[in-house]
């Protein structure tokens, strides 16, 4: 149906009509008085029709038969059911072409017709249903929690059972409840659902398998739900169910697409093009008793897919880059032939993509520029026409149509493209200026001669790009006024490109001072340290005019940097109020770019918020990892899955069907969250903290550091620190993406040689010993710490200047906190020698996490969340025998962890003495602090399966020493699920091997979590310190380690920041301990050896007291 036939049959001039023939006698009082108010109900706005229900008396005013021709009963209206599905064809028609606010009326006249003349309740909620639907997609959240209360009433509930009994013994009724179980599954499924949809899928089986077509129906709905809950063996299980036999076309569509999409998420993306393409085929080989318009709806829509799926998945074939492109344009004309606007736009915005994507050098970019822009100019166009169409019809403008912001989205899209192409002619124009001052004029000339030489292309691009500013700007502008309502994402994008758009111009207004930036950071990369740098030649005397001219180019340009910097945070804001981490890293790191030369301070929160946004998405994409192998029946899969089903909409708003629950029981998404107001973090962190971040761009070309300003000290426990000053510093510099890339890999194979060999010598039954084998991985593990350090040389130099200087009292408060992106992770950061002077070295994720650690062990202190001081001391006194542990002061700038809650694990599968023997010699020698500590050693006390997981989430503090990795005794999903936020402190040590060890690995398939990944993955649990090994280390290592850090927290009293970095910095001491019994010292193991580096992620000043 296309939008003018669609607008044709528009409700809105029906409610009118009807309102005025709704007459009752007027020598009725009381019917005069029903009159007024079925005249006042009647709502008058979009957002009042979504709130509005009719109430009893008015629908018995409906139901008298004395209203003749307006009465709404069996007498006027003589087939319920059909009027139903009339109303719902119109309704599906009127969301297809945009007009999804004029469905409430129709809507309203269902939930009429189903509560009074055909009396299915089920019916009836399957409305609700669609209703909430419709109010999620026009983002009427508070009409949406209203309608949301129906969700509960769908699925196989009470009424729902006693309904399928009656229908059971009529007969006749049976296969209508089961079409209306189908609809509520359907619309459930839209609505992200998941668990009630099944439930209804499973209520309209239990209907009665019912005719061979509802079979198949059945069990395509069923492969359907296994698709969109990530269980691709069972959708195909059901596909392959489903006899090859003569199909309706519509079902035959629908099979078609299911099929393709199960494919495309088994990763058989050629497989699922063929497939596409067959039905196709077929489709148009068979189009008997089908009606042209919904043949060539389906037609569209199929030819759609096929054509995107191609060009997403680069699934070529025989294809060129031109028939791909004239698949996707032949796609685009037949949705919009066919009213399927909104479609077209997405097909449009993917063909831009394309065109983007597949180029091979600068001349073939310029060129799939300009087609790109081409291309989207023609949608802009097609996309106002819509606009002009839909608002001509709905006149309110309260509401977020989803065609309407699929029209605004490709509207962006141009702007953006327009701004990339513009930013690349604005910095190469910025360089050609400062080249051009220092050039003679002839020099100048002879390159403006030679310059019309270059690809048409090129001089096209250029010819372009010279007046692309100005457009651009005006086209934004235009845009902010008809986006007054629309979604985060959207609304947050429009100002970020706004605030590039002001950017560039300053650019260009400043050539001389962006100059100046981009050979700053260069001279940082190179270790050059010069900031005074003349990058002009005019340093003359300046005439008057001139004078005035400069006055003006920087009046100019600073209202420009001004409005950039203005519609930059507005877009930060916008998009972390609305969940959109993507856009607001870029706006934060703009923001950084802007400032970074004249506040350093504030540069530092944005390049802090910059990390924290990226640092979330990592997590989160962590924590989707780790829930691959988790069953769909737990909610934080299920919410995961709908998530990574939504994720297109570059919002990541959980329904709140999960979100309240998983609130509750779930660790996950506070974790995930990023403040909107950055700038607060650092007044929380004990002013003892000095941060450091060290950050990539996305595309890894540029390293940004800084040592962020030094906090105030907040709301700290314990007696605070003298505090030091330290200048907040920033930087930038240029780096070589390629040479990251061979620093990781080198630190990737040290680490997997030498697990190679600890593997090696537990299979041969060797003690640790230090052969050619190991002296040459030592060698690489100070190669690697070198190279790690001349990297980030040009940064650390740079920062080094901000770092306090302090006494030696000082140093052993000072905790130096570094905050590095996923790549420098993986490398030695605490071995650097910039850092050898302090006695706390730790890292973490981001500086949101770092405050969410410690905010979550405030808010535990003052609300009690856990076990109380008093609990604890009564489950103390309950074991017979037992003491307190003595009460030890807290140093200053550190926060206390409780020694009466403290809980340990220790070689759970009996494969390794010598870590149990030295578990038991650390516990027994320092008995006055451990006497209430509770825990597991060996096979005899190992707890029953998935007991000892209760044990580690109810402590305060955790030791595991065992070998392999915790990864391989608890799978990655349970580690994410499991609700650690009460344990503060949790050391591992593991990653060494026994020969029975590796055994049983071999045969439970156990995963393997690199110690990054594992880290992430406890920070998502609630842990608020991990401390692990860097390395691979063997069991007597592990045990020597235990002994060591055992002295360092409860003997010397040291936090665990000091406690890992006494044993990094320690030296090697000899120490003769057999693996097993039997074997006499044949080796030496090596105590806080190179090869046993420790890390700490998160708080570093936890003391155990």
């Amino acid at each position: 149906m296309s939008l003018k036939a669609a607008t044709m049959t528009a409700p809105e001039n029906m409610r009118v009509k009807a309102v005025k023939s709704t007459t009752v006698p007027h020598d009725s009082k009381s019917g005069a008085i029903l009159q007024k108010k079925i005249s006042e109900a009647i709502p008058s706005t979009t957002i009042e029709w979504a709130e509005f229900a009719i109430s009893d008396d008015v629908l018995d005013v409906l139901d008298n038969s004395v209203l003749e021709s307006s009465a709404i009963s069996l007498e006027t209206i003589l087939n319920p059911r059909l009027s139903f599905d009339v109303l719902s064809s119109l309704i599906d028609s009127l969301q297809d072409v945009g007009l999804t606010p004029l469905c409430f009326p129709l809507l309203t006249l269902q939930q009429v017709l189903a509560s009074r003349l055909i009396g299915l309740k089920p019916l009836s909620v399957f409305v609700s249903l669609k209703i909430l639907k419709i109010c999620q997609d026009l983002h009427l959240l508070k009409a949406a929690d209203y309608w949301s209360e129906y969700v509960k009433l769908a699925g196989l509930t009470a009424d729902t059972t006693a309904s399928i009994k009656v229908a059971a013994a009529t007969k006749h009724s049976l296969p209508e409840l089961q079409e209306v179980m189908l609809m509520q599954m359907d619309v459930l499924t839209e609505l992200n659902y998941y668990p009630m949809a099944r439930q209804c899928l499973e209520a309209a089986a239990s209907c009665g398998s019912g005719t061979t077509l509802m079979q198949e129906r059945l069990l395509l709905k069923r492969a359907r739900l296994a698709l969109l809950e990530g269980i691709i063996p069972d959708a195909f299980g059901y596909l392959n169910a489903i006899p090859k036999t003569k199909k309706s076309k519509k079902f035959f569509a629908e099979y078609i697409t299911v099929y393709a999409d199960t494919l495309l998420a088994a990763g058989e993306c050629s497989q699922a093009a063929r497939a596409i393409a067959d039905g196709i085929k077929a489709l148009v080989a068979k189009h008997s008793g089908m009606e042209a318009q919904q043949l060539d709806i389906l037609i569209a829509t199929l030819s759609a897919k096929h054509a995107c799926v191609i060009a997403q998945t680069a699934q070529h074939g025989d294809l060129t880059r031109t028939e791909i492109s004239s698949l996707l344009h032949e796609s685009t004309a037949r949705l919009v032939k066919v009213g399927h606007v909104s479609n077209a736009f997405d097909v449009t915005r993917i063909h831009a993509k394309y065109l983007l994507h597949y180029r091979s050098n600068e001349t073939s970019m310029h060129q799939a520029q300009l087609e790109a822009r081409c291309l989207l100019e023609a949608a802009c166009e097609v996309a106002d026409g819509f606009l002009q169409e839909v608002f001509s019809v709905v006149k309110s403008n309260d509401v977020q149509i989803p065609a309407v912001l699929k029209a605004m989205q490709i509207k962006l899209d141009h702007c953006s493209l327009s701004l990339e192409m513009l930013e690349m002619w604005t910095k190469n124009f910025v360089k050609q200026s400062v080249e051009k001052s220092k050039k003679d004029l002839v020099q100048v000339i002879l390159e403006e001669y030679t310059e019309r030489e270059k690809p048409e292309s090129v001089i096209e691009w250029n010819h372009l790009c010279r007046t692309l500013g100005d457009a651009t700007l005006c086209n934004l502008l235009n845009i902010e006024k008809q986006m007054k309502h629309c979604t985060p994402a959207l609304k947050s994008r429009l100002y970020l490109l706004l605030g590039k758009c002001k950017r560039l111009a300053y650019m260009k207004e400043t050539p001389q001072e962006e100059s100046s930036r981009a050979t700053r950071a260069v001279q940082y990369s190179t270790g050059s340290q010069s900031e005074d740098l003349d990058c002009g030649s005019n340093a003359h005397k300046v005439p008057s005019m001139e004078k005035f001219k400069m006055v003006k180019q920087f009046i100019i340009s600073q209202q420009l940097l001004i409005d950039a910097s203005n519609h930059l945070q507005e877009a930060c804001s916008i998009a972390l109020d609305g969940k959109c981490l993507e856009i607001a890293a870029i706006a934060a790191l703009d923001l950084f770019d802007l400032h970074y030369n004249y506040d350093e301070k504030l540069a530092g929160i944005y390049l802090a918020l910059y990390q924290s946004c990226q640092a979330s998405r990592v997590l989160y994409d962590t924590l989707q990892g780790s829930m691959k192998n988790a069953p769909t029946t737990t909610l934080l899969s299920t919410a995961m899955q709908v998530l990574l089903n939504t994720s297109s909409s570059g919002e990541r708003t959980m329904p709140k069907l999960y979100s309240d629950e998983l609130e509750q029981k779930h660790h996950a998404f506070r974790v995930l969250e990023v403040s909107s107001q950055p700038s607060l973090l650092l007044r929380d962190l004990p002013s003892n903290f000095t941060v450091i971040i060290l950050q990539h761009s996305a595309d890894r070309s540029y390293l940004y550091g800084g040592v962020l300003e030094k906090p105030s000290g907040g709301k700290a426990v314990g007696k605070q620190p003298a505090e030091t000053s330290t200048q907040p510093i920033m930087c930038k510099v240029e780096t070589d993406a390629k040479r990251l890339e061979a620093l990781l890999s080198h630190a990737r194979q040290l680490t997997e040689q030498l697990d190679k060999y600890l593997q090696q010598s537990a299979y041969h039954g060797q003690t640790f010993v230090m052969p050619d084998e190991i002296s040459s991985l030592l060698l690489e593990y100070n190669e690697l710490i070198n190279a790690t350090d001349t990297y980030l040389q040009p940064v650390i130099s740079r920062l080094s200047k901000a770092l306090p200087s302090v006494d030696a009292e000082q140093r052993e408060e000072e905790c130096v906190v570094l905050l590095a992106d996923g790549y420098l992770l993986e490398l030695p950061l605490e071995k650097l020698q910039a850092f050898d002077v302090y006695s706390s070295v730790s890292r973490d994720f981001s500086l949101q996490v770092l405050h969410h650690r410690l905010m979550s062990m405030r808010k535990d202190g003052r609300k009690g969340s856990g076990r109380s001081e008093s609990q604890n001391k009564k489950k103390v006194d309950k074991k017979a025998g037992t003491k307190s542990a003595p009460g030890r002061a807290v140093a200053a700038g550190c926060l206390p962890v409780p020694l009466a809650d403290v809980g340990y694990l220790a070689d759970m599968h009996a494969e390794c003495p010598t870590i149990a023997d030295a578990m038991r010699t650390t516990l027994n020698h320092y008995h006055q602090y451990t006497a209430n500590w509770e825990g597991f050693i060996g096979i005899a006390e190992r707890p029953a399966a998935g007991a000892w997981e209760a044990v580690l989430a109810d402590r305060k503090a955790f030791f595991y020493c065992g070998l392999e990795g915790l990864a391989a005794e608890v799978a990655p999903f349970k580690i994410t699920q499991l609700a650690l936020k009460e344990c503060l402190l949790m050391i591992l040590l593991d990653q060494g091997h026994t020969r029975e060890s590796l055994l049983r690995t071999s045969r439970s398939h156990a995963s393997s979590v690199d110690t990054v990944t594992l880290a992430r993955m406890l920070t998502i649990a609630g842990v608020g310190c991990v401390t692990l090994n860097y390395l691979p280390a063997s069991p007597a290592q592990n045990a020597t380690h235990i002994q060591a850090l055992m002295t360092e927290l409860l003997e010397n009293c040291r936090s665990a920041g000091q406690a890992t970095q006494q044993l990094n910095l320690g030296m090697l001491v000899p120490d003769q301990t057999p693996d097993s019994p039997g074997q006499q010292g044949s080796g030496t193991a090596y105590r806080a050896s190179a090869c046993a580096a420790f890390i700490c992620y998160g708080l570093p000043n936890l003391v155990l007291s």
